[in-house]
């Protein structure tokens, strides 16, 4: 079965595929930056896909294969984003069309967890200051979840974050780049309720 994941939020659903669904959604083409896109503008080069509510009549998608899936819900519609440690590092989360919704919530999908991100002592550069590094048997670990809810958090005080239990690179039921280098990717929707 292609549905591995499945979480209710305020105004919809998120669901993570191992197959391209068969249905129609809008989607972007991913290119590990930081750029937001309207959904009016599509087909577009971005990491970001924005809708207002009234707009929305079609599920949103993401594809990873390790990065955060992350939809934020808002009073005036939502954002999806592919956010991996580039458009972290790039800071995605502070781009102006996240903040156009007016942020109520945020969800972080199924995605590597520190457990299994093991990074160069270099990486370090990319993240100055960031508390979310661990060292374990000399080896260095970033917790990419821990940093991208900061980071919303430390925009909008008040926004609720959750985050997916599930690490990617641990679960063999989801695609995962840093445990098989695999081309297929996990197809992440969001279906307005």
């Amino acid at each position: 079965m292609p549905i591995v994941y499945s979480e209710t939020l305020n105004q919809g659903r998120f669901e993570t595929w191992t197959e391209k669904p068969m249905m129609d959604f809008h989607h972007v083409t991913q290119v590990h930056g930081n750029d937001i896109v309207w959904k009016e503008t599509l087909p577009s080069e971005a990491d970001g896909i924005i809708s207002s509510w009234e707009d929305l009549q079609l599920p949103l998608a993401i594809k990873t294969a390790d990065c955060l899936p992350i939809v934020i819900e808002g009073e005036k519609g939502v954002v999806f984003l592919h956010a991996g440690w580039r458009g972290l590092a790039n800071d995605i989360l502070y781009r102006i069309e996240v903040s156009l919704i007016v942020p109520q919530r945020a969800f972080i999908g199924p995605s590597i967890h520190n457990c299994c991100f093991e990074v160069s002592k270099d990486f370090k550069d990319n993240f100055k200051g960031s508390p979310h590094f661990t060292e374990k048997d000399q080896k260095v670990f970033f917790n990419l979840q821990q940093e991208a809810m900061d980071r919303l958090r430390n925009k909008f005080p008040n926004l609720l974050v959750t985050i997916a239990p599930i690490c990617t690179c641990c679960h063999n039921n989801f695609h995962s780049y840093r445990r098989d280098k695999t081309t297929q990717r996990n197809w992440n929707l969001y279906i307005k309720g």
